[in-house]
């Protein structure tokens, strides 16, 4: 079939042409040959979880819930797999990364099984997912989406949405990339705001029944993203708060006028 490394660029190629046929086609036989293959190398096992990761998420897109969740189960032993030989072979920066990476990995897992209808087993992936990875978002509003989804009422959600509005606050403040505003928490996918408010304001309305300790701590949040979005746009605070703090440490402490005319010590 050729080099791995490269067919994963051209499969990716597809997937961003909309050619999810395709790509899918290309990550099941690539995945296929090396869960066949004896002996793989350290990097062939790094592509076979590359693979498989992008295997679940192409069948995702196209509406195919059970084959995503093959997909997924098989990426679990792979993971696991790599992560050891990475150890074993002294690489444990680059193990740490493939097992942090099993956060995104169980909110994927998550979102096919809500999709399905399952709700309960939707909220263990997405509760493995903040243990691994406490500050992805993304973990955290998905659990009231899916309810929303499958029960029409959020009534049962108001353990998820005290987790929402805990974490947004404590992962700010709100950055901008260009026209989007979001919260870049650390070493975490970013997460755009957007949506997110949309979903929010739906969230809040009476008829869906949010606990009203949740609805009084998820509608403070929202004012808060809110006001830092408006203080962005109009140049109160700045866009990009980490680096500008991270500006701001390189500033001189002696003023270069007051040094330069030899001023007092």
């Amino acid at each position: 079939m050729g080099d791995p490394a490269t067919v994963i660029d051209q499969y990716r190629r597809y997937v961003q042409d909309g050619r999810l046929e395709i790509s899918e086609v290309m990550a099941s036989e690539l995945s296929d040959l090396l869960l066949a293959k004896k002996g793989k190398t350290l990097t062939e096992e790094g592509h076979l979880v590359t693979a498989l990761r992008d295997l679940s998420r192409i069948q995702e897109m196209r509406s195919k819930w059970k084959e995503s969740r093959a997909a997924a189960s098989m990426l679990v032993k792979s993971r696991k797999r790599y992560a050891k030989l990475l150890r074993s072979n002294g690489l444990h920066d680059e193990a740490r990364n493939v097992s942090v990476a099993e956060a995104a990995d169980e909110v994927q897992r998550g979102r096919v099984r809500a999709r399905e209808g399952a709700l309960r087993a939707a909220l263990s992936h997405w509760k493995r997912a903040r243990k691994v990875q406490p500050q992805l978002i993304e973990a955290y509003w998905r659990p009231i989406e899916a309810h929303e989804q499958i029960k029409s009422t959020l009534k049962g959600a108001g353990k998820a949405g005290l987790s929402l509005a805990k974490v947004m606050t404590s992962v700010g403040p709100v950055g901008r990339v260009g026209e989007s505003f979001q919260l870049q928490p650390e070493n975490t996918e970013s997460q755009p705001l957007d949506s997110l408010l949309n979903d929010l304001s739906r969230w809040l309305k009476p008829e869906l029944a949010l606990p009203a300790k949740a609805s009084v701590a998820l509608g403070a949040s929202k004012r808060e993203l809110e006001r830092q979005i408006a203080s962005i746009e109009a140049g109160e605070q700045a866009a990009n708060a980490k680096l500008q703090a991270a500006i701001d440490t390189l500033k001189p402490t002696v003023d270069y006028h007051e040094y330069s005319r030899g001023g007092s010590a």
